[in-house]
Order: structure tokens, then C-alpha cells, then sequence
């Protein structure tokens, strides 16, 4: 009898310790039979290469987020770097690595929505072309990177749409709400809105304030809990300004770390992303786990993959949108949604997505 055949082992990058996606996903992986590891640091000079090497050269290298490859937030990469990262690829292909990217956002958020830096655009085509597979987490993604990248029909039946999971295992999703809220100054009375993750430009915060402040029927007990880290700090400045006048918002401008984050949003009713910019949202699952509705742009993924029942899209074009949706939120039973919202999230198992994830591996 031939001896059995080790599992594939497979790198995930990069993992960031705020967002469990990898870990959550590795875990799955593992229980399908992949040796998966996150990889939470590398090596400056040659990152992608250089996890490679540490983790023991895998067969695998699954990356995810890819602008800390690319200079991070320092705006667009030197051509020097897009050469690099493009080498790196280059190198693990001839030896034998395979190379799997999952699509979380089609270019750098800064740029702004339909901009595009031809630097970074070359970065991306350059892993469209090396990838042995591409995940994507909806129709409407694929089609956008398609008309974006233009890669020519072999690249194409590279792209595989496979869900998001949820965070229901995460988190204490389930713990006591009413404690949440007393521990956050809050009276079961409140209404409370919430926005909660990274707090960046193309997220919209300041337009969330500014339409919480003129929506004219919240009700008397209407709350506004922003918390989060600003980059940059200045961004935090504008909103300790705009929120100086109105008693009702609390702002909490730092990382949040999980067991707060999921404090926040038992204590919430409603979560609001009012984003200027998205591709596919964890923060949304994130809030749905938890069984709370959301406030989001139709926008990206959103509305194909979200619950109908237990989400309030707005048309991010119209100026008064939000305003209204903020709204229409104060009056809906946001108990019912919620309920809607949890039962949606325990559907997104991670298990049927790493079996997935594991044949595009190569782990059958």
C-alpha cells in the first residue's frame, strides 16, 4: 500500500490581530485537512518571500490584503516595488508554490471610488496573472475586477466566488446585552446606532455624524457610539469638532480591542457603515453575527450577499440617503431584524468554505 500523502500546508497573509478572517479561515482549513498557518509578521525587504521561508516553504501562499506589500497607506508604490512584489511571485511560482489571492478590495481604499493609480494597477494584474486561483466573495466582485483588470480568458476560469463566513464562534455573541449597555453608560431606553472598526476617509464617519445630527426624528433617546482608531489623526480632530455640539454622540478614538468591540455592538441596536467606498464587508458580517441590523451603502457586494430582512441599504448618491435611512431605522423593529440577522450569520459556516478553499489548494 502506497503510504498516505501529507497534507498541503498553506500560509495565510497577512493576518492582522483586530480581524480574526484568517484565523477563522486556517482553523476551518486545518479541520479539512490543511496544514494552514497565519503569518501576523515578515520580513521588510522581501515579505511575501520571506514568510515563505520562515514558515518552512509551504505549498501554498495564500494571500489576502495586499497593500502592506505594496508601501501600505504611503500612496502609490514605487515601481520599484511593483518589480519586487511582482519577483516574489515569480520565484514561488518556479518553485512549484501555488498562489491563491482572495479579493477583499479591488485597489487601495485613498484612491477613491473609480480612480485608479497605474502603478498599483500593475501590482494587481501582475498577481491576476500569477494566481493559481482568485476567491472572490460575490458575483457583482468578479464582474467589477473583470471590467477593472481586463485579465484575458485563462485568468478568468481562475475566478471562484466562495462566501464570506461569519463570526458567530468568535465572538460572545450571546452574552448579556443589557449588561453591555450598562457598562457603557447606556439605559435600556436608548436607541443606539454604532459604528465600529478603523476609522479611514473612504469609511464616511464624518458624513455619519453629520446626518445623525440632522435627522430630525430619532426620537428623544437616539445614541451615536463611534469607536475606533482614526488615520489619520487628523481625521479624529474633524470628528471631536463635529461631535463637540451634540451630547448624544460618544466618540472612542483608539483601537478597540475584541472583547470591547463585541461589547459595543450587544449594546447597539442598529450598526452603521456608511461607507463611500467598500468591495465586501466583514464589519457587516461582524454585526450580523452579533444579530444586529445594518445601515449600508448599496454598494459592492452588499447587495447581493446581505439579508434583505435584516439590513437598510441606501443609495450612496443621494445626498439625504443616510439621513433617511438613520430614520427609517428609529421606527423599525430593530429587535425582529436582529433576530433575522443571527439566524442569516449561522448559516455562513467556515467549514463548507475551507473544503472549498482546500480543493483550490490542490488538497483533494
Amino acid at each position: 500500500m502506497a503510504p498516505a500523502s501529507r497534507p498541503r500546508r498553506a500560509i495565510l497573509l497577512p493576518s492582522y490581530p483586530w480581524n480574526p478572517y484568517q484565523r477563522l479561515l486556517a482553523a476551518a482549513l486545518s479541520d479539512a485537512g490543511v496544514e494552514a498557518s497565519v503569518v501576523s509578521e515578515w520580513p521588510r525587504r522581501a515579505p511575501i518571500l520571506g514568510a515563505w521561508q520562515a514558515h518552512g516553504r509551504p505549498d501554498v501562499v495564500h494571500l489576502h490584503w495586499i497593500h502592506d506589500f505594496l508601501g501600505g497607506s504611503k500612496g502609490s508604490p514605487s515601481r520599484r516595488t511593483v518589480l519586487w512584489f511582482d519577483w516574489q511571485l515569480r520565484l514561488l511560482k518556479s518553485r512549484g508554490v501555488r498562489i491563491v489571492w482572495t479579493v477583499h478590495n479591488l485597489m487601495g481604499h485613498e484612491a477613491g471610488r473609480g480612480q485608479r493609480d497605474e502603478r498599483d494597477a500593475a501590482a494587481h494584474r501582475s498577481l491576476i496573472e500569477r494566481a493559481d486561483a482568485i476567491v472572490l466573495h460575490c458575483r457583482y466582485a468578479r464582474d467589477a475586477l473583470i471590467d477593472l483588470y481586463e485579465p484575458g480568458p485563462a485568468a478568468r476560469e481562475r475566478l471562484h466566488v466562495l462566501p464570506h463566513g461569519s463570526y458567530v464562534r468568535q465572538y460572545a455573541v450571546d452574552a448579556d446585552a443589557a449588561a453591555a449597555r450598562r457598562g457603557l453608560g447606556l439605559t435600556e431606553s436608548d436607541t443606539v446606532f454604532a459604528f465600529v472598526g478603523s476609522i479611514r476617509g473612504y469609511k464616511g464617519v464624518a458624513e455619519l455624524l453629520d446626518a445623525f445630527g440632522a435627522a430630525a426624528d430619532l426620537g428623544p433617546h437616539a445614541r451615536l457610539l463611534v469607536c475606533g482608531k482614526p488615520l489619520p489623526r487628523s481625521l479624529g480632530r474633524d470628528l471631536e469638532r463635529r461631535a463637540a455640539a451634540d451630547p448624544r454622540i460618544r466618540l472612542r478614538l483608539e483601537r478597540i480591542p475584541e472583547e470591547d468591540l463585541s461589547q459595543v455592538l450587544r449594546a447597539a441596536d442598529v450598526v452603521v457603515l456608511p461607507f463611500r467606498d467598500i468591495l465586501t464587508s466583514g464589519s457587516a458580517i461582524l454585526a450580523l453575527s452579533h444579530g444586529r441590523p445594518v445601515i449600508a451603502p448599496a454598494m459592492g457586494c452588499l447587495p447581493e450577499t446581505l439579508p434583505t430582512d435584516a439590513v437598510m441599504l441606501y443609495d450612496p448618491d443621494s445626498p439625504d440617503a443616510l439621513r433617511d435611512a438613520l430614520q427609517t431605522a428609529a421606527h423599525a423593529d430593530l429587535a425582529a431584524m436582529g433576530q433575522r440577522a443571527r439566524r442569516w450569520a449561522e448559516e455562513l459556516d467556515w467549514g463548507p468554505i475551507a473544503v472549498q478553499t482546500a480543493r483550490l489548494y490542490g488538497a483533494d
